[in-house]
C-alpha cells in the first residue's frame, strides 16, 4: 500500500511532467490530436486544410501519431505555393480545394506514426511520414529543425526538380500532448 505522502509525491510529479511537456493536467488524456489542435488558436489555418482534405477522423482515431503542425503565421509565407492546391487560383486556403488528393498528401507529410516527444528527437534522424515520404529531424541541443531531406526524390512528393527546397521549419514550443499522440508546433509549412 502506498503511503499518503508518497501518493501525493507521485501525483505532483505526474502533473509537473505534463506541464513541462506543454499539456494541461486533465486535458492531455481526454482530447485527441484533432481536438487538441482545435483548442489551440495557433493552428486554425492548418485545421482548415485538414478539414478540406477530409482527414479529421484520422486525427481523432486511437492510432498514435506525431503531428508537426504549422502555426498560422507559417501560411502567410506560402500562400503563393498554396495556390495550386486551392480553388480558383486565389491562394486562399479557406476555400474548397480543387485537389483534395494533394491536400491529403500535404497533411500526411506533417504526420508520423507513433508518439515522439522532443526528448526522443535526438541528433539527425529521418522519419517516414504517413504519405510515404521522409522528414529529416535535426536536434543540435538548442533547437529542433524539421525539413524535407530530398525534395526531388520523395515518393510522396508533388514537387519537381527540387522546387520544394526550403529552409528547415523550427519547432517553436514545448510538446503538446493528446490522448492519441503528440503535436509539435512548427514555424513553417512542410512540402513533400
Amino acid at each position: 500500500m502506498i503511503s499518503l505522502h508518497r501518493r501525493h509525491f507521485l501525483s505532483t510529479a505526474a502533473i509537473g511532467s505534463a506541464m513541462i511537456l506543454g499539456a494541461r493536467p486533465g486535458q492531455a488524456q481526454t482530447r485527441n490530436v484533432m481536438d487538441t489542435l482545435a483548442a489551440d488558436g495557433r493552428f486554425s489555418r492548418f485545421i482548415d486544410i485538414i478539414t478540406q482534405a477530409g482527414v479529421t477522423d484520422q486525427l481523432r482515431s486511437t492510432a498514435s501519431v506525431t503531428v508537426f503542425a504549422p502555426v498560422n503565421q507559417a501560411f502567410d509565407v506560402v500562400n503563393a505555393r498554396m495556390t495550386e492546391l486551392t480553388s480558383q487560383g486565389s491562394g486562399n486556403i479557406n476555400q474548397n480545394s480543387t485537389d483534395p488528393l494533394r491536400l491529403r498528401a500535404l497533411i500526411a507529410y506533417h504526420i508520423v506514426a507513433g508518439s515522439m516527444p522532443s526528448s526522443g528527437l535526438l541528433n539527425d534522424r529521418r522519419f517516414k511520414t504517413v504519405n510515404g515520404a521522409e522528414l529529416l529531424v535535426a536536434n543540435d541541443g538548442s533547437k529542433i529543425a524539421v525539413s524535407n531531406p530530398a525534395p526531388e526524390q520523395q515518393t510522396g512528393s508533388f514537387g519537381a526538380g527540387g522546387l520544394n527546397v526550403q529552409a528547415p521549419a523550427l519547432v517553436v514550443g514545448p510538446d503538446i500532448i493528446a490522448n492519441n499522440g503528440i503535436i509539435h508546433a512548427i514555424s513553417q509549412v512542410l512540402f513533400p
